[in-house]
């Protein structure tokens, strides 16, 4: 069974085809769901929107549930089916803090719905549904398409940026800015994940490309591009109006605990109105009384959902249903990563014919759970009973058991007591090279580094005509004041100076052989050190050592149940570790990384790899305090397992 197999399970089951029947014309203006447990809300509910594909918004409680909701549906579902709407702000009603990234969300959101009325499904929760945005009709009016081939009026394109707040600046690396030189125009709108680059031949569009905003550099043509500005209230646009303004007439409504979540929302406006007084803009004093007066009764829900069907879930309705579903789900059982009881649980769901399911959040996490539940000796009752189950590389935020289909559906991250973290859009890798927003940083003076030219210093940023074209450049100052221009496409060839604290380096000459000679005496000396280490590393490479044996599944189990998910370099780090103890001569091995990267994690594995080989272990640190807190990490980490940590 696979993520369609179950979906269809869901899809086929008599409860979705009652809840199809009930949001028909003239069926149930309000429906609740009940008896739904976990993740079984989002199992269903993806089953159901897959098979009865209609405009949908669900309301959570905050935004860490609807991130949770969100991420299970596209998991489900795939990438981009489920849309999380998000507010604007770093901190829930703090508004002097907002997060570029998140207002484009919610501009893409708004977006795909003006222009997808008919097909959404967007996750959303109480402070991003009440914050004002501009109005669809100023939307519509602010936004505006490029394409390629197109003629392009620049003077317009400029009063159109201006008057819609964008900023000018020199590069261009969050949303909301714009840079022209000459031709060419970067720009970032609200409505892309990455700015854009448009060239102009004469008035005429030649290209588009996006670009990366750390290196500048182009990465994929375009054949057109939709500029669309801050959608917040308060910006530049003098009406605004909410999202259910926004939504088409049969979008259905999905809350979670409406009552619950009603009373966290006048907590947190009495909470705002503390503490900003009578400073609030008056957009948002128009937010605090159409909030207050939208929750104070059941009347003013019903007229503001008119238009819309309302379908609850969670322990309560908060409304009266005209219909009511009943599911036969509950929790996964807490297991406390004792396998015994983990083994007693899926063979008595076998016994009653119920299909166990593992959702897994990895392929290396779904091997261990393989490993252990192969490996680890059966509990007396069933030994020589076969154990049938199966695993899903899928992420489900918690497991459940829904009696009604016979279906076990666990996570691993419960299994094992392991945290489980939503996962909201990536933002842009940093790179070693230097980024554009550390250039913003820099000072005329700082120390910059070139491959080619060595060590010079920061002199700021300077426009230069080069063959009639307006280009932005970077000014570095050499010794005896020579000067070099860098171009933004160079940005990968420039570093910031890292040196010894305290000492200021000296400035290389451009044109002399002095940085060039220092690269050649540094690889000479890294090539002499390099013999004098496979030297080193040959004569040990003859020695005899203990070769330890491969994992069992105590190792696996003991990985399994570390508390976060391991980084890639994690991993990696903990693989070679063992490997290097599997081979039959002395391990000789160095882990780097700073503080919280999860190190000790690392050696905590590797000892236990030697002590399940009969081997003992010492620790060895620099002071008495870094001891005592290894050895209550140990003591934590292993209390579960066979050894004794002293």
């Amino acid at each position: 069974m696979d993520n369609n197999g179950i979906l269809e399970l869901y899809q086929k089951q008599a409860e979705a085809v009652a809840l199809a029947s009930a949001l028909k014309p003239g069926g149930a203006q309000r429906t609740f769901l009940s008896g739904l447990s976990g993740s079984a809300p989002t199992v269903f509910l993806a089953a159901f929107y897959r098979g009865n594909p209609h405009p949908a918004l669900v309301i959570l409680g905050d935004r860490e549930e609807a991130a949770y909701f969100q991420n299970d549906l596209e998991n489900l579902l795939g990438l981009e089916k489920a849309l999380l709407y998000p507010g604007s702000y770093r901190k829930p009603y703090h508004l002097d803090q907002p997060d570029k990234n998140q207002v484009l969300q919610r501009t893409e959101v708004l977006s795909r719905i003006n222009k997808q009325p008919g097909r959404f499904l967007v996750i959303t929760y109480p402070e991003a549904v009440h914050e004002r945005v501009i109005t669809r009709r100023s939307l519509e009016r602010n936004t505006i398409e490029v394409r390629t081939g197109e003629r392009l009026d620049m003077e317009f394109l400029m009063e159109f940026l201006q008057e819609n707040a964008f900023e000018r600046t020199d590069f261009v690396y969050e949303p909301g800015q714009f840079a022209i030189r000459g031709g060419i125009i970067d720009l970032y709108s609200f409505a892309n994940d990455l700015p854009f680059r448009i060239e102009l031949s004469a008035d005429t569009v030649a290209s588009i490309r996006t670009f990366d905003p750390g290196s500048q550099l182009s990465e994929e043509n375009k054949g057109f591009v939709t500029i669309i500005p801050d959608i917040r209230s308060g910006t530049v646009h003098e009406n605004h109006e909410g999202l259910f303004d926004f939504l088409p007439k049969e979008t259905v409504v999905y809350s979670k605990d409406l009552g619950y979540t009603i009373d966290a929302i006048r907590s947190a406006l009495k909470g705002m109105k503390e503490r900003y007084g009578e400073e609030i803009h008056i957009a948002d004093e128009q937010l605090v009384r159409k909030t207050e007066n939208l929750f104070d009764s059941a009347e003013e829900w019903q007229q503001q959902l008119e238009r819309h069907r309302l379908v609850e879930f969670g322990t309560k309705p908060l409304f009266e249903p005209e219909h009511r579903i009943d599911f036969q789900t509950r929790p996964q059982p807490h297991f406390n990563k004792n396998f015994d009881l983990l083994f007693t649980d899926l063979y008595t769901n076998q016994a009653k014919n119920y299909s166990n399911v593992l959702f897994s959040d990895s392929v290396k996490q779904s091997e261990r759970l393989y490993s252990i539940l192969e490996d680890m000796p059966r509990p007396a009752q069933f030994a020589g009973k076969e154990l049938k189950f199966q695993t899903l590389i899928t992420a489900l935020h918690a497991g459940f058991i829904d009696d009604r289909l016979k279906l076990a559906c666990y996570t691993d991250h419960q299994i094992f007591d392991r945290y489980h973290r939503f996962r909201l859009k990536k933002n842009y890798s940093k790179s070693e090279s230097i980024t554009l927003k550390e250039i913003y940083s820099l000072k005329p003076g700082d120390f910059i580094t070139h491959i080619d030219h060595g060590v010079g210093k920061f002199a700021g940023l300077e426009t230069l005509d080069v063959n009639g074209r307006k280009q932005e450049a970077i000014r570095l100052v050499y010794k005896d004041n020579d000067i070099l221009y860098i171009s933004i496409h160079s940005l990968h060839r420039i570093a910031r100076y890292t040196g010894k604290e305290g000492t200021s380096p000296s400035l290389n000459k451009l044109g002399s052989s002095a940085w060039s000679n220092l690269k050649q005496k540094t690889k000479k000396k890294v090539k002499d050190i390099a013999k004098d280490l496979i030297n080193l590393y040959a004569k040990r490479r003859a020695q005899k050592g203990f070769a330890f044996s491969r994992d069992t599944y105590l190792q696996t189990e003991l990985e399994a149940s570390f508390m976060y998910e391991d980084t890639p370099d994690q991993l990696k780090s903990t693989q070679d570790v063992k490997k290097d103890m599997e081979k039959d001569y002395p391990m000789d091995r160095l882990i780097c990384g700073d503080v919280g990267f999860g190190k000790t994690e690392i050696a905590v594995r590797a000892a236990f790899k030697a002590v399940t080989d009969g081997k003992q272990v010492a620790i060895l640190v620099p002071t008495t305090i870094l001891a005592l807190q290894h050895f209550r990490t140990f003591s934590e980490r292993l209390k579960e397992f066979p050894c004794k940590i002293d």
